[in-house]
């Protein structure tokens, strides 16, 4: 083995940096965004901000260079220089350049986009795949360093899967509950078949939708570290809802009562992280369902009341609470899902009898 993946001090020195520069890259990206949203301008590629998400990509470009010129002993190749756990970092630095490239190419021939369209863009998804990959060093380097055991959340891995889930809910923003904040809104049934009927629904439906998929962008990561340690890193479901708000909530300009809302469900989410604390490891890992939809329900709870105080809600009990209900529910399905595969792959298998 050569000298970075001998030393393990070394490794997790190198992937605090590689994750630092993370942080540069997803803030660039907000920051992006905000311009988009808040800054209307006459578009073009070359912009301030455009050049801090391309600047910080030369500098993680740069650092895992360093990385690999560190581990490569003379002799043999760079590319067995390469650290595990970099491979795929090389290869998001790729992506996320070749994704650069087409993207202004793209611009040029179809020109830029100027609302939600920009979050889809393939070009923009391409840049979003390439900054996973890099974003995913500090989580692959724990998984690797625990072997078969279970993984040990140094700080680069906790690092890593927080601001996986910012990217994430950066690219789908546009569904964010913490953005919607549908409850507040008013609604007025009408019935099946009756004119507006559809139209009136319309945005009952998107803010249905948001709890869901904002569950699920909260959900799997929390999952994750919990089934593969030994117990969820402590402060992990106020850090993965609080930055998935807050930096929504930012990039939005800060209104009212998002704020509000992101508020409530950051407060929740501390009580969800002292009651963690309080239950015994054990209890967390084979109750996962159950543990992941309390989660939940006391999030949106809080950012319910957050959003009460600073609005008033516009839904029915009805509403409200059942999304509370299907979102803690979507959670616990969710939770069981890892929970059933890591049972599967532990089971006992049945001692072959010897041949007679």
């Amino acid at each position: 083995m050569t000298a970075i993946q001998q030393s393990k001090g070394t490794l997790k020195s190198a992937d605090i940096v590689t994750q630092v520069l993370g942080i540069w890259l997803v803030i660039a990206s907000f920051g992006d965004g905000w311009t988009h949203v808040n800054r209307p301008a006459p578009e073009t590629f070359f912009t301030p901000w455009h050049a801090v998400l391309y600047s910080g990509l030369v500098a993680v470009a740069a650092w895992t260079g360093v990385v690999v010129w560190r581990n490569h002993t003379p002799g043999t190749s760079w590319i067995s220089a390469v650290p595990t756990a970099y491979r795929l970092t090389v290869a998001g630095v790729v992506t996320f350049g070749v994704g650069g490239l087409l993207d202004m190419a793209w611009h040029q021939v179809f020109g830029i986009e100027v609302a939600i369209d920009a979050l889809v863009s393939p070009t923009h998804l391409i840049l979003g795949a390439g900054g996973l990959l890099i974003l995913g060093t500090g989580v692959r380097s724990a998984r690797l360093s625990a072997g078969r055991g279970p993984i040990r959340w140094t700080a680069p891995a906790v690092m890593s899967v927080v601001l996986m889930t910012a990217l994430v809910s950066f690219f789908l923003i546009y569904a964010s509950a913490f953005i919607r904040v549908a409850p507040t809104h008013s609604y007025l049934p009408i019935p099946e078949g009756t004119p507006g009927h559809d139209k009136e629904e319309l945005d009952l439906i998107a803010g249905l939708a948001s709890y869901l998929l904002t569950t699920a962008v909260l959900v799997v990561p929390f999952s994750f570290t919990a089934v593969s340690s030994q117990r969820p890193p402590r402060g992990i479901v106020t850090l993965l809802v609080g930055t998935s708000a807050w930096l929504c909530v930012a990039m939005m300009d800060f209104h009212t009562v998002p704020v509000s809302g992101a508020a409530g469900a950051t407060a929740a989410a501390l009580l969800a992280d002292l009651a963690l604390s309080r239950l015994p490891a054990a209890q967390v890992r084979h109750r996962l369902p159950v543990v992941a939809a309390g989660i939940i329900t006391l999030v949106w709870v809080g950012q319910t009341v957050g959003m009460a105080v600073a609005r008033g809600i516009g839904w029915p009990p009805s509403l409200w609470v059942g999304a509370i209900v299907l979102s803690a529910t979507a959670a616990a399905a969710i939770a069981w899902i890892p929970l059933w595969r890591l049972h599967s792959a532990t089971e006992v298998q049945p001692a072959q009898q010897p041949p007679l």
